[in-house]
């Protein structure tokens, strides 16, 4: 999605579902599908904008929109709120990864580059980013964290990273998300593929016991993996 043509609808970038699903990796009746199955957790305009009639011919005019949105008889529009949201149902790797690009890369980058045209304006931008600011201090100072370190770390104390860095979570509870998400198996081993992705790391251990020496294999998350987990908390 690093060339998606910008949307934008009631002074905020908005997607349409086409660009939604193509991000995604899945089909456009999926994503409409997924909106009407759980239609009660959405809110219009703050998840949606639903456009008709002139409104949407002047979108599509506008915004010179060729994906089919012309032929339908509403177009739907998707904050960065209702893109967590399909984010959520879907519940893939890519669908995470590609929400995660697109809130540093395209809903982000209108704020970067729009300029108040008046002082009430600058103020009102001025206070919106200093309470931004204040909000992601937890994700931004964990993200820091993890960039700069180089050691991978036990699943408890991740647990106490993310606690630190504002999400609460035990052990236990870390473990249960990590199984729920398909990262680890029943007994809390990481699956192949994870480990080949450079999610985790597998230490092994020569324990001594009575009856001779047994090896203890250990998970242990690399800094792409606790980057990867701690979004996906931060976003649940």
């Amino acid at each position: 999605m690093n060339n998606l043509i910008p949307v934008e609808h009631n002074n905020q970038r908005v997607l349409t579902t086409a660009q939604i699903a193509e991000g995604y990796g899945t089909d456009a009746r999926i994503i409409s599908n997924n909106f009407n199955r759980n239609i009660e957790r959405y809110e219009s305009g703050k998840h949606y904008y639903a456009l008709s009639g002139q409104a949407k011919t002047d979108l599509c005019n506008h915004h010179q929109i060729d994906d089919g949105s012309k032929k339908a008889q509403t177009v739907y529009l998707w904050t960065e709120k209702g893109a967590l949201l399909h984010a959520k149902s879907l519940n893939t790797d890519k669908a995470w990864e590609v929400y995660d690009h697109l809130v540093e890369t395209y809903f982000r980058a209108r704020d970067m580059f729009h300029v108040p045209k008046s002082l009430p304006e600058a103020l009102r931008m001025a206070a919106e980013l200093a309470e931004k600011i204040e909000q992601d201090k937890p994700k931004v100072l964990f993200a820091e964290t993890c960039q700069s370190s180089k050691d991978s770390i036990l699943i408890r104390e991740l647990a106490k990273v993310c606690s630190k860095h504002g999400k609460t979570i035990g052990q236990n509870n870390l473990f249960r998300e990590l199984r729920k998400w398909g990262l680890l198996n029943s007994q809390n081993e990481p699956y192949q593929r994870y480990i080949e992705n450079g999610y985790f790391e597998i230490i092994e251990r020569p324990i001594h016991t009575s009856d001779g020496v047994i090896l203890k294999f250990t998970p242990k998350v690399l800094p792409k993996g606790q980057k990867y987990i701690m979004n996906r908390l931060q976003n649940g």
